[in-house]
C-alpha cells in the first residue's frame, strides 16, 4: 500500500457509535442530554427511545435515548450500561412531546421523560392476536359531523374532535367503532378515563371486546401496567388506562380518545403539572393522528373552540338529545328542612311504585361546618386556618382543605363555652334525616367515607344516598327519581369555574335519572343558566352564556392561566421577582397574596397569572424555578383547575 493511500485508508476507518441520552434525573441542572458511547455488544439494541442503564455522577441510573450516531466523540466518553426495555418508549415524536412537556410545565428534562417508563418490574409482552369485532351498526353515523370523524380515521387525517355523546348513551359501542375503525387501517388506538379508583365501565367494557388490551390505569397491579406498557410499545392495537396513559408508547398510533373530557382530574398535581388533554392533542399533532375529546358536556373551553371552528365538532342530532332528557323540575328549599315538602312527595310516590331513588348529598360528613353558639366563631384548621367539618362516624374533625384531622375539642378554643352548633348537614346526617322521614325504606349511603372503609358498597336499597362519588356509572343503580338537594353553595363558591361545576353536577344527575325518569332539583336560583342549561337539555345555551362572563373577566377560553406558590423566609423578593418578570410579558397579574398552605411550607404567598399564552410565562420563570435560593420552594403550576 503507497503512502498515497493513507489518508483515505484513515477516512474509511468505522466512526464509534455515540447516543444521546436523558437520564431520569429529576435535579434542574440536569436539563439536558448527555452522550454516552455504545458498545459493540449493544449496537443491535440501542435505538432512539429506548430505556437504558448509564454511570452519571458516580451512580447507575435509567435514561431514554435520543439519538444514535456515528460520529467522533468531543472527548473520551462513558458507555451504557444496558439495555433495560428494548421496545422503544419514546421515540422521536415522543421525545418532541417531553420536551415541549418540560418545556410548558416548567419542569426539569428527566421528570418529563420519567413519564413513559413503567413500574419496575421485568415483563415480556404477551403475543398480541387479531381482533376481529365483526360489523356492527354505526353509532356515530348518526351524528352530525360523525362521518368527517370516520373518514379522517379511514383515510389518515389527523386533528382534534369534540364529540358530544348523547347522556345515558352506551359509550362503549361509540367507542369501540371507533377504535375499530382505527385498527381497520393498521393503526392502534389509546383510550383513557379519568377515574379508575373504584373501576371503569368503558375500559372494562372494551377490554371484554380485546381481550387482548394493554391496560396501564393505576388500578392494576405494578406487573400489569408494566406488561401493558412493554406491550404497547410491542405494538398493542388498544392500550386502555387513566390519566398517564396519555404517555403510554404506541409505534402506529392512529386514535386518541379522552373519555369525559370535561373531568378536572386529567389534570396532574405532581410534577410535571400536566393537563392530560393539552397532552393528547399535542402528541395528535406530533403523531399526526385523531384525538377525539369524548364527554356529553365537553369543557366551555373545547366548546368554545369548536364554536369558533378551530376544532371539528361531532355532536348528536336534537331528537336523540330530547329522547334522553327526563323531566327537570325545580322547587325552593325551605328553611331548616333538608327535603322540600314537593321532594318529599316525589320520593314518597316513587317508593310506593316500589322504584328506587338517588339523593345527591353537597358533601359528605355529619355537619359542613362547627360553631359555638356562645361567640359566633367556628371552629377552625389549625394548619391552615379553613373551617373545618365535623365527621361523626369518626368522632372527629376533618379539614376539607389540607385533609388535616383530629379529635373534636369539648369547649371553644376561642371563648371556653362548651355549646356547640353543627351546620350544614353532610351526607352522614342527611342519611338519618332521610332514614325518619321514611322509616319503611332501606338507605344506603355510599361517600368516600363509606368506600375508604368498605370499598365499593352493596347498591342494595330503596334510597341511595351519595356525593358525587357515588354517582359514578359504575357505582350508581337504575333509579327512577334523582334529588339534587342544594345546588346553591357549588354555584356560589369563589372560582370562575364554579357555574360549569355546578351545571356539570346537574347534568350527570340529569343522565343518572335518565329519559323517562324525573330530575328534582332544590335551588334559590332557578334562573342561573347552569340550572336552565340542564332543564332546557341544551349544552349550548349554557357555555354561550358562561363564555360572555369569562370573556368580560379574561377567564379562560380567553386567556391561559399560570399560578405561582412560593413559601419559605425570603420567598417575598421572589414572589415580587416573579410579578416584575410576568408583567414585562403581555399578561395581567392578581396577587401577591398570602395562602395559609401548610403542606408547601411557611410564609406561603400566591400570584394567578393570566396570559395569552402561557408557554410565554413558562419560558419566562423557567430561570427563576432553575435558579431559586435554597430554603425557597417554589411551584409553577400552568393550566391550574
Amino acid at each position: 500500500m503507497t503512502s498515497g493511500d493513507s489518508v483515505p485508508d484513515q477516512l474509511a476507518q468505522p466512526q464509534p457509535t455515540v447516543a444521546s441520552v436523558v437520564p431520569l434525573v429529576p435535579a434542574w441542572r440536569v436539563g439536558r442530554e448527555f452522550d454516552y458511547g455504545v458498545p459493540d455488544a449493544l449496537k443491535e439494541k440501542v435505538v432512539a427511545g429506548v430505556l437504558v442503564r448509564v454511570p452519571f455522577g458516580g451512580r447507575k441510573v435509567r435514561g431514554i435515548v435520543t439519538t444514535v450516531g456515528d460520529r467522533p466523540p468531543e472527548r473520551e466518553l462513558e458507555t451504557i450500561l444496558s439495555v433495560v426495555i428494548e421496545h422503544p418508549l419514546a421515540p422521536p415524536p415522543m421525545a418532541d412531546l417531553l420536551r415541549w412537556l418540560s418545556r410548558r410545565y416548567v419542569s426539569s428534562l428527566g421528570r418529563s421523560f420519567e413519564k413513559v417508563v413503567p413500574p419496575r418490574v421485568r415483563v415480556k409482552p404477551r403475543p398480541q392476536g387479531v381482533v376481529e369485532t365483526g360489523p356492527r351498526p354505526s353509532v356515530i353515523q348518526g351524528y352530525d359531523g360523525g362521518q368527517r370523524l370516520l373518514d379522517a380515521l379511514a383515510g389518515g387525517g389527523a386533528g382534534t374532535f369534540v364529540l358530544q355523546s348523547v347522556p345515558g348513551e352506551d359509550r362503549v359501542a361509540l367507542v369501540s367503532e371507533l377504535v375499530a375503525s382505527a385498527n381497520a387501517t393498521g393503526g392502534a388506538a389509546l383510550v383513557t378515563v379519568p377515574e379508575v379508583r373504584y373501576g371503569s365501565v368503558l375500559l372494562d367494557g372494551l377490554e371484554a371486546i380485546w381481550p387482548g388490551a394493554a391496560r396501564v390505569d393505576a388500578g392494576r397491579e405494578d406487573s400489569e401496567r408494566a406488561r401493558g406498557w412493554v406491550e404497547g410499545a410491542a405494538g398493542a392495537s388498544l392500550i386502555l388506562g387513566g390519566r398517564s396513559a396519555v404517555f403510554a408508547p404506541s409505534p402506529a398510533l392512529r386514535l386518541i380518545v379522552i373519555d369525559e373530557e370535561h373531568h378536572p382530574t386529567y389534570k396532574e398535581d405532581r410534577s410535571p403539572r400536566y393537563d392530560a388533554r393539552k397532552v393528547a392533542r399535542e402528541r395528535a399533532r406530533l403523531q399526526g393522528t385523531v384525538c377525539v375529546l369524548l364527554s356529553p358536556t365537553p369543557s366551555v373551553e373545547s366548546t368554545f373552540e369548536a364554536f369558533e371552528g378551530r376544532v371539528s365538532r361531532v355532536v348528536p342530532g336534537r331528537e336523540a338529545q330530547r329522547r334522553a332528557r327526563p323531566l327537570v323540575e325545580l322547587v325552593e328549599p325551605e328553611e331548616g328542612h333538608s327535603i322540600s315538602h314537593e321532594l318529599h312527595e316525589r320520593v314518597r310516590d316513587a317508593l310506593k311504585r316500589s322504584e328506587r331513588v338517588g339523593l345527591l348529598a353537597p358533601t359528605s360528613g355529619f355537619a359542613r361546618a362547627v360553631w359555638c353558639a356562645a361567640c359566633r366563631r367556628s371552629l377552625r384548621c389549625e394548619r391552615c386556618e379553613a373551617g373545618l367539618a365535623y365527621n361523626r362516624s369518626l368522632s372527629g374533625l376533618r379539614c376539607p382543605r389540607c385533609s388535616w384531622t383530629g379529635s373534636a375539642p369539648d369547649v371553644c378554643p376561642n371563648c371556653g363555652a362548651s355549646d356547640f352548633r353543627f351546620l350544614g348537614a353532610g351526607s352522614e346526617r342527611l342519611a338519618e334525616q332521610v332514614a325518619s322521614a321514611f322509616p319503611k325504606a332501606r338507605v344506603t349511603r355510599v361517600d368516600p367515607d363509606v368506600l375508604g372503609r368498605t370499598g365499593p358498597a352493596s347498591l342494595e336499597g330503596d334510597i341511595y344516598l351519595t356525593t358525587w362519588i357515588g354517582a359514578k356509572e359504575i357505582l350508581r343503580p337504575e333509579v327512577s327519581l334523582v334529588g339534587v338537594l342544594s345546588i346553591d353553595p357549588l354555584i356560589r363558591r369563589p372560582d370562575f369555574r364554579a357555574a360549569e361545576r355546578a351545571y356539570r353536577v346537574l347534568a350527570e344527575m340529569s343522565e343518572w335519572a335518565g329519559a323517562g325518569g324525573r330530575l328534582v332539583v332544590q335551588t334559590g336560583g332557578p334562573s342561573h343558566h347552569a340550572v336552565q342549561a340542564v332543564v332546557r337539555g341544551d349544552h349550548g345555551f349554557f357555555v354561550t352564556r358562561e363564555i360572555e362572563q369569562r370573556r368580560e373577566l379574561k377567564y379562560p377560553p380567553f386567556s391561559e392561566l399560570v399560578k405561582v406558590t412560593v413559601a419559605g423566609a425570603g420567598g417575598t423578593e421572589v414572589i415580587e421577582e416573579i410579578v416584575r418578570i410576568a408583567r414585562g410579558t403581555d399578561a395581567s397579574v392578581l396577587g401577591p397574596i398570602p395562602v395559609p398552605l401548610s403542606d408547601f411550607g411557611d410564609d406561603v404567598r400566591e400570584v394567578l397569572i393570566k396570559s395569552p399564552d402561557a408557554m410565554t410565562i413558562a419560558d419566562a420563570l423557567r430561570p427563576t424555578a432553575e435558579s431559586a435560593p435554597a430554603g425557597i420552594r417554589l411551584r409553577i403550576d400552568v393550566d391550574p383547575r
